[in-house]
């Protein structure tokens, strides 16, 4: 490949990875991203049009009247921004003949990649990312040729080379941020963030819902939440929920908040955050959730009972406690949420078991959770039916919940959904529908009999990340439950909706390569997310960590004083195999860097020779440098007037040696003669530069 094809080339690639990541953050759809590929493509063998200067200024002011009325009226800053950078593109494809068309063309291809991190940062944006570093180098690494190739066309060219040299400057690259990325932690600037709400409306998940709207995202998979729990996966029951929003207000179509005792809530420094519930139940302890809430909604969701809430969220956010028991959250629409959770874990079963002094409900706010519209004489009797041989309230609502889970069945069709009566009809009718249908007929049945109750929405368990030991949570698993009131108890849990029991499938392989490439982008997302408190956090627990290594070298140097040879055999066992991994993998980097730094010039050698591909002739000075250098510590120094064969006669009177004399014997033969260098040569040469070295 010429010179002038590599370099359009190379162009193209550089224009098209900053608009791929415009795709890869999900910014532009699959059938624009196709469109313009195609366009990109067919100008490579179009004719340059020569635009006068005078139409590219029409153009010019064309395009900015376009701009702004697409940010006013079409679109948002960002958007309007990068449709106006894709037809600046688009007419510099077919009129590239200057060096400023090109740059022209090079910084819109770094709007492309700048704001497409302002939509979302993911691993195939990452992957994007390393594509643009390695082609914008290239290019211009072959923009700064340009010139010299243009004065001198017969020199010889290889785009293999600069290839080669783009690459390793790129994984340089890489390597160096690493570290960076660790000690720097990132803050959120905000200069090219959208300026768009969050959707806080999505089915299930707002002030109000009417039955049926949970049913129309039970078939979406698109992920809500992840989840990380603090406590063994043994230890966490598949029945567990993600508790939501809670509905009080029942008018016979759909459930709604009424938000009385709606409050702003505030951090306090004594708890090192935003206490959620004062009201202890049996658990000694708490368990951590750590969650990242993608923006659908403005409910801060986590497993009852929240106790504690903490992290990024509770500072520069309104959070206000709505009067049911949940958590609300005002914000605007700047990428996916990250917080802590601290809950009292119970199952209802232990609950029950274990009654406990919870704080009374006042009687007036008692009213709001028996509140019933004017429902058929039906549901009153069928109520009573149901719980005819029960005697206290708990037993009626266990009843009720038993009956609907043996006599009703689950279907996401929406049955009752035209029916004047929705619940009349599900209860009497159809007898089938989705967990809203049973949550509300729980609650209402319960409320007929004198029960406090108010029906929630949140999610079930998710499917559990073997990679990265969290919780993929989807639309697909959101839930309606309900919550019932009992003075000695408290809240109580009841899910009539008979559903199969959450039992995590097989790992085939395309579901365990979509939870590595899920666990890729998660930990991208740590990355990018790493702020000032993750930081320190993190040096924390390297201290602690060594520290702990320290300690266990130690009393293992002890044991070995103390203890037979079986014995310490015995302890060594117990010891922590992880803390092993880190020692061995520690020496081995040192080890490596040693090597490297020592043997440079002869990695350097093969390096060339290898990967480069480069002819001996131009390897041949490496080793023989590497010999000079060495002669030179010993005080022996080539002078510039001497050839390297009177040089090695020169200091064989003070140096005996042989391997000065066998190395400018094959210098010679490589590098003058033309004579191939072999592998057994380099072999044969390190040999001889290690012996110099002693």
């Amino acid at each position: 490949m010429g010179f002038e094809k590599a370099f359009k080339l190379s162009s193209y690639l550089l224009l098209l990875s900053g608009f791929v990541a415009l795709f890869a953050s999900e910014a532009l759809g699959s059938v624009v991203t196709a469109l313009y590929i195609l366009v990109v493509v067919a100008s490579w063998r179009a004719r340059i049009l020569n635009i006068p200067n005078w139409v590219q200024g029409i153009l010019f002011f064309v395009f900015i009247a376009f701009f702004v009325f697409d940010a006013l009226n079409l679109s948002d800053f960002v958007s309007a921004t990068v449709h106006l950078l894709v037809l600046v593109s688009l007419v510099k494809l077919f009129t590239l003949q200057t060096e400023r068309d090109y740059l022209i063309l090079y910084s819109v291809s770094f709007g492309f990649l700048l704001f497409a991190s302002a939509y979302t940062i993911s691993i195939s944006f990452l992957a994007v990312l390393v594509l643009y570093i390695f082609s914008s180098i290239l290019t211009f690494i072959l923009f700064e040729s340009k010139k010299a190739y243009e004065a001198n066309r017969s020199a010889h060219f290889s785009l293999k080379g600069y290839a080669h040299v783009a690459l390793g400057i790129t994984v340089l690259i890489i390597l160096i941020s690493i570290p960076i990325f660790v000690v720097i932690p990132r803050v959120s600037l905000g200069f090219f963030q959208l300026d768009r709400p969050v959707d806080v409306h999505v089915s299930g998940f707002s002030d109000k819902v009417n039955l049926g709207d949970i049913g129309q995202i039970l078939v979406n998979s698109e992920v809500v939440m992840r989840a990380k729990l603090d406590t063994a996966l043994e230890n966490i029951s598949p029945k567990l929920k993600w508790r939501g929003i809670a509905l009080d207000y029942y008018d016979t179509r759909s459930w709604s908040n009424t938000r009385v005792g709606f409050h702003r809530i505030y951090r306090d420094g004594r708890y090192g955050g935003i206490p959620v519930s004062r009201d202890r139940r049996s658990n000694e302890f708490l368990v951590r959730q750590d969650i990242l809430l993608e923006p659908f909604s403005n409910v801060i969701f986590g497993a009852p009972q929240m106790v504690l809430l903490t992290g990024d969220v509770v500072s520069g956010n309104f959070l206000f406690a709505d009067g049911n028991d949940s958590i609300g959250i005002y914000r605007q629409g700047q990428g996916a949420l990250r917080y802590v959770v601290y809950s009292d874990l119970i199952t209802r079963e232990e609950q029950l078991a274990h009654p406990s002094e919870v704080a009374a409900i006042p009687e007036v706010a008692l009213q709001r959770y028996l509140q019933l519209p004017d429902l058929d004489p039906q549901i009153y009797r069928l109520a009573e039916e149901m719980t005819e041989k029960q005697d206290s309230r708990l037993d009626k609502a266990l009843a009720i919940e038993y009956f609907l889970k043996g006599n009703y069945g689950y279907s996401l069709d929406n049955l009752s959904a035209k029916a004047e009566d929705p619940l009349y009809d599900f209860l009497m009718e159809t007898k089938s529908g989705h967990c809203e249908y049973f949550a509300t007929a729980q609650a209402v049945l319960m409320r007929t009999l004198g029960i406090p109750t108010r029906v929630v929405n949140g999610f079930r368990l998710g499917e559990y990340n073997e990679f990265s030991n969290y919780f993929i949570v989807r639309q697909s698993d959101a839930h309606s439950w309900v919550e019932g009131y009992f003075p000695d108890l408290g809240w109580v849990e009841f899910d009539s909706t008979p559903s199969i029991d959450f039992v995590q499938p097989r790992l085939s392989f395309s579901r365990s390569f979509n939870q590595f490439l899920d666990a890729m982008d998660m930990f991208w997302t740590e990355i990018i997310t790493f702020d000032r408190v993750s930081q320190i956090g993190f040096f924390r627990s390297v201290r602690f960590n060594f520290r702990d290594t320290w300690t266990r070298i130690s009393d293992l140097s002890m044991e070995l004083t103390e203890f037979s040879d079986l014995e310490w055999l015995i302890r060594f066992k117990a010891w922590d195999v992880s803390k092993v991994l880190y020692l061995v993998l520690g020496s081995l980097i040192i080890a490596i860097v040693w090597a490297f730094r020592r043997y440079r010039r002869y990695f350097r050698i093969v390096y060339k020779q290898w990967f480069f591909k480069q002819e001996s002739s131009r390897i041949a000075p490496e080793y023989y440098l590497e010999m000079l250098d060495l002669l030179n510590r010993k005080g022996f120094e080539k002078q510039a007037a001497e050839t390297p064969h009177e040089f090695v006669k020169r200091i064989q009177l003070e140096f005996d040696p042989p391997e000065p004399a066998f190395i400018t014997q094959l210098y010679y033969r490589n590098r003058f003669g033309n004579i191939p260098l072999r592998t057994s040569d380099l072999s044969q040469v390190y040999g001889w530069l290690k012996e110099l070295r002693r």
